[in-house]
């Protein structure tokens, strides 16, 4: 709230970028050198560094802050300052829809979904309470009948949508979520949100860009999309589970079999005795171990 008032910045969409950005507080990157926004050391930064993975061949250089309070600071400025976000602040601290849609025009982020995540995270956890505003109607202007006072406007009916109605956002954001994964197969791995990547996963838990691919068997990080199983280690060679077959369900392919329980995909196909490229059919059995 100290930055919406200083800067203009829905408190809201700090939040939901923060908890995007940061994995709410938990990755390597925000516990280890404050930054919760994965700002890097450039633009004339002089202050601490921190060196960590995103998509370079060697470690980044982020800008490590001495508490939260100063990545905040540094975040609004960030947005304040740089002529490509000035026409956000022609919109106004309640209407966090046109932000969200204007942050990713401006090119915040590279993720094609990134409004669409810090709008579902602003729907799914009512962020938009913080400052008395209310649950936005996709598509309907932001109107203001009267202020009650500096933090209580009253909204014109058109705009709201009832807070116990979920809007198309939040469904999209709260069926990931609900994915939550640590391991599969004794393999530690997480679930791409909406609004991230594998830049940001590669920030989230240090772990190179590359190694990320090789763990998942992919060649281009274009490959991924939200709801995917990522696997943050190498995955095992059989299934060490208690199922040790599976029924091949319609259009499914050996790769997402083999994302879906942790084996590695060649180790699949050689305890199936088929080739990694195969057709499977719907009704198939294949081996697990």
């Amino acid at each position: 709230m100290e930055q919406e008032k200083q800067y203009g910045i829905p408190a809201s969409i700090t939040l939901a970028q923060g908890i995007l950005e940061s994995g709410a507080g938990k990755s390597t990157l925000t516990r280890n050198a404050n930054n919760h926004f994965g700002i890097k050391a450039f633009g004339g930064w002089t202050g601490a560094i921190y060196l960590a993975w995103d998509d370079e061949r060697q470690k980044s250089r982020f800008r490590k802050y001495p508490s939260a309070v100063e990545s905040y600071r540094d975040h609004a400025q960030l947005l304040k300052n740089n002529s490509r976000y000035r026409r956000l602040f022609s919109n106004s601290v309640y209407d966090y829809r046109a932000w969200a849609i204007e942050l990713q025009k401006a090119g915040y982020a590279t993720a094609g979904n990134y409004a669409k995540a810090l709008i579902g995270f602003i729907d799914a956890y009512k962020l938009y309470a913080i400052n008395g505003g209310v649950k936005l109607r996709a598509g309907k202007t932001v109107t203001i009948i009267r202020q009650i006072s500096t933090t209580q406007p009253i909204f014109d009916a058109e705009c709201v949508m009832n807070e116990y109605e979920e809007s198309e956002e939040e469904m999209e954001v709260t069926n990931i979520v609900k994915k939550f994964v640590v391991d599969i197969n004794e393999v530690r791995c997480t679930i791409l949100y909406p609004g991230e990547s594998l830049v940001s996963i590669a920030q989230k838990y240090d772990i190179p860009q590359s190694k990320l691919l090789e763990y998942n068997e992919l060649s281009s990080p274009l490959q991924v999309k939200e709801g995917d199983v990522i696997y943050l280690e190498k995955k095992k060679k059989k299934y060490s589970g208690l199922q040790d077959t599976y029924r091949v369900k319609a259009n499914e392919t050996l790769y997402e079999i083999s994302q879906q329980f942790g084996i590695q995909l060649a180790s699949l196909a050689k305890l199936n005795d088929i080739d990694i490229f195969s057709k499977l059919r719907e009704g198939d059995t294949l081996y697990l171990q």
